[in-house]
């Protein structure tokens, strides 16, 4: 089998053993945040989670709108441009990076009253939470161009460091300070400002930046980034939205609840994305190519990937309720519930997300923005009529469906827009 696949990817041993590596730290460091639930869900209460769930889906928001996303064009656009070639487009990235954090920060300034109803000192949360969307995007943008550089060690061991400085802050602020839910996102204000700083001098040091104020190159990373913000946003909305319908319909203690679901099923999702890490660099690299060979590989890891998807989701759905009694203090038991529901929709996630970049190569960023935004907006809908009438678990069902729809309508415009052999070739 492992002869078979390296057959399917087509190329060589460090591809399979970045990919390991890759899947291996993704897990482990992302996982330490679940490993860690037992202690959170002890001494946080149903109403700081809730807090967090808030916090959480109006950060992941607002980050969509620093700089646009800018690591998408550094991933779809490296191969074609290469270090060189990029590194004015960073400098320039940066610059919009900037103008942006005004702009989402007086947005967030406006809203702040609708949007944490249950808080009163607003105005500081926004302004720290646009400052952390900011941080966050440098992160995003190291963790692309180790990706591109193909070193997963280095890869791993930025990861590790993160991820192992935030929770122990975190730990230390919630149990021996009592700060509660601020521990968690002071903490990680904390570290994500330290590591955008990293990143800025990581970029300097390896001459991914070359100061060069270029309108042309804002104009380009505008019209290019812009539209996929509107992709972005739908898919963001459908995984954050919920949380805040809930806290402002049924109450800041059940989108506690429900943000454990959600916490939980993300797991499944992080497997999706830490296989996916290794392949896509090599996934434009094929796409790129105009043999039919090189496009055939693309498909067979495709059908691959999407069978690893439905296998993963269905064993997780069977051993969910054991891992959940093992890691989650019973006070939340009531979000078991929402999980299955909840891993239906990230399974119809986790088949789209390959098949996307299909059609962001071949630069139909507004279609998947149009289409993705539209189950954004059938989202907020479903969520809003269905929470109203079923309670809690109207969200899991609004979250399923618009995930089914996203995948369904995307795989339609990839079969007819995407030139890949999807069919075996009939023998003669």
């Amino acid at each position: 089998m492992i002869t078979r696949a390296k057959k399917w990817i087509g190329t060589d041993r460090r591809l399979l053993t970045n990919a390991l590596i890759f899947t291996l730290s993704t897990i482990v460091n992302k996982g330490m945040n679940f490993f860690i639930l037992p202690v959170l869900t002890y001494y946080l209460s149903k109403a700081d989670y809730g807090m967090l769930s808030l916090i959480t889906s109006v950060t992941t928001i607002a980050v969509i709108y620093i700089g646009f996303f800018p690591s998408n064009f550094i991933m779809v656009k490296f191969s074609k441009y290469k270090k060189e070639g990029m590194a004015p487009y960073i400098s320039n990235m940066l610059l919009l990076m900037l103008a942006s954090l005004v702009a989402v920060w007086g947005i967030l300034f406006l809203l702040r009253s609708h949007l944490f109803v249950h808080y009163e000192e607003r105005t500081l949360l926004v302004f720290m939470i646009a400052l952390i969307c900011f941080f966050q995007v440098f992160s995003f943008i190291l963790s692309t161009l180790i990706q591109l550089e193909q070193n997963a060690i280095k890869y791993a061991a930025v990861q590790f460091v993160q991820t192992i400085a935030t929770l122990s802050l975190a730990l230390l602020l919630i149990i021996q300070f009592h700060w509660g839910w601020k521990g968690k996102f002071y903490a990680e204000f904390t570290i994500y400002g330290l590591f955008a700083l990293f990143t800025f001098l990581y970029m300097l040091k390896h001459r991914y930046i070359r100061f060069d104020i270029d309108p042309t190159k804002i104009r380009e990373l505008v019209r290019y980034l812009f539209p996929l913000t509107f992709f972005v946003l739908g898919l963001f909305l459908m995984g954050t939205v919920d949380k805040i319908f809930i806290a402002n319909m049924v109450g800041l203690e059940e989108a506690g609840v429900y943000g454990i679901a959600v916490t939980m099923t993300f797991i499944i999702n992080m497997v999706y994305d830490a296989v996916l890490k290794a392949w896509e660099p090599r996934s434009y690299q094929l796409l790129e190519s105009e043999k039919a060979e090189d496009r055939k590989k693309v498909v067979q890891v495709t059908y691959l990937f999407s069978g690893f998807v439905i296998l993963s989701a269905a064993l997780y759905v069977l051993f969910i309720p054991w891992l959940f009694h093992l890691m989650i203090n019973a006070k939340f038991d009531h979000a078991l519930s929402f999980i299955p529901i909840l891993v239906i929709g990230y399974a119809f996630e986790g088949l789209r997300k390959p098949i996307s970049n299909y059609l962001n190569h071949i630069d139909k960023v507004d279609l998947v923005g149009g289409v993705t935004i539209l189950a954004g907006g059938l989202n907020i809908v479903l969520n809003y009529f269905f929470i109203r009438s079923f309670g809690t678990v109207g969200a899991a069902y609004a979250t399923a469906i618009s995930f089914g729809v996203l995948y369904f309508t995307t795989l339609f415009f990839v079969f007819r827009y995407c030139n890949l052999p999807w069919l075996p070739e009939r023998a003669s």
